[in-house]
Parts: structure tokens; C-alpha cells; sequence
């Protein structure tokens, strides 16, 4: 069943209130108009169908939905350019005895880490890859190659710290 109201008359009954929600959850208004649009440019679209019964809750619960996958990108984002800021701030002056710290390191990555962990801290570090580029080589996310590295990298901190 399909409701027989046209978007119109939906945006026009029910934006005020799904703007203030979606500005709750994202904390932006120029975003919250944008989800809004979204929301009603998919019902206007036919990507949305609403019930005849309760429209209003569909519609609340496309745009909660819409407003979780903004931040959660958002979030995503944020680590990588945190992760990324910590790289280029490290100004690593390696001492007299680097050979030796640096082949106990490298045996460190191949023994103690996940194969996958250590091949994306070896692209990263070594190769000098980026995210997206090493995602796409190993057909993983950018998320995923952040978390290995993160993971390498605490490990490595509580293995070497003293050194």
C-alpha cells in the first residue's frame, strides 16, 4: 500500500519536525535541510514508499537512518585525518644503534602482528601509500586500513616504548 498524499503536501506537513530532529542528531542546520531534501527527494523519486497507516514513522525512520550514516561517515573521516595528521607531525631522528632497534621492529611486524596488519604498516610506512591507495590494492576498506594500523601501531608502542 502506497500513500495517496503527494510529497508536497508531506513536506509540507512533516519538515518542520523531521528538521528539528535531523538537526538534533547531526548538530548542523544547513546538513539537517539537506537529509530532510534527501528524505523527501527519495519519497518524491519512488526510492521511499510509505504506508498508507503511518507515513510519518517511515519517514522519521528514513531520516534517522540517513542522519546515523552522515555521522558515522563523519566519524570515519575524522580518524583517518586524525591518523594521517599524526603521521606527518612524527619527526623521527633515528640514533647510532638504528639497525639494530630496526631489525628487532621488523621482526617484531613479521612475528607478532596478522599478516594483513603487517603488510598494511609496511605499504604505509615503507612503500609511503596512502589509505585509499592501499584499500584499494588489498580490495579492503579505508576503515579497515585505518584499524590495522591503529592496531599495529598500539602493539609496536607497547613492545618498543622503552627502546
Amino acid at each position: 500500500m502506497n500513500i495517496n498524499i503527494d510529497s508536497g503536501e508531506l513536506f509540507i506537513t512533516y519538515a518542520a519536525k523531521m528538521n528539528i530532529v535531523a538537526r538534533l542528531i547531526v548538530g548542523d542546520a544547513t546538513e539537517a535541510e539537506d537529509v530532510v531534501g534527501d528524505v523527501f527527494a527519495d519519497v518524491a523519486s519512488g526510492k521511499i514508499r510509505l504506508p498508507d497507516d503511518n507515513a510519518e514513522a517511515m519517514l522519521m525512520t528514513c531520516l534517522r537512518n540517513k542522519c546515523y550514516n552522515i555521522l558515522r561517515r563523519k566519524t570515519i573521516a575524522q580518524r583517518v585525518k586524525q591518523l594521517a595528521r599524526l603521521d606527518d607531525t612524527i619527526d623521527y631522528q633515528p640514533p647510532e644503534d638504528t639497525d639494530d632497534k630496526l631489525e628487532k621492529i621488523s621482526h617484531f611486524i613479521s612475528s607478532k602482528l596478522t599478516p594483513q596488519t603487517a603488510r598494511i604498516i609496511r605499504m604505509h610506512y615503507q612503500q609511503k601509500l596512502k589509505y585509499r591507495e592501499i584499500a584499494t590494492m588489498l580490495g579492503i576498506s579505508e576503515t579497515a586500513v585505518y584499524k590495522h594500523l591503529a592496531q599495529g601501531i598500539r602493539k609496536l608502542r607497547m613492545e618498543f616504548n622503552n627502546l
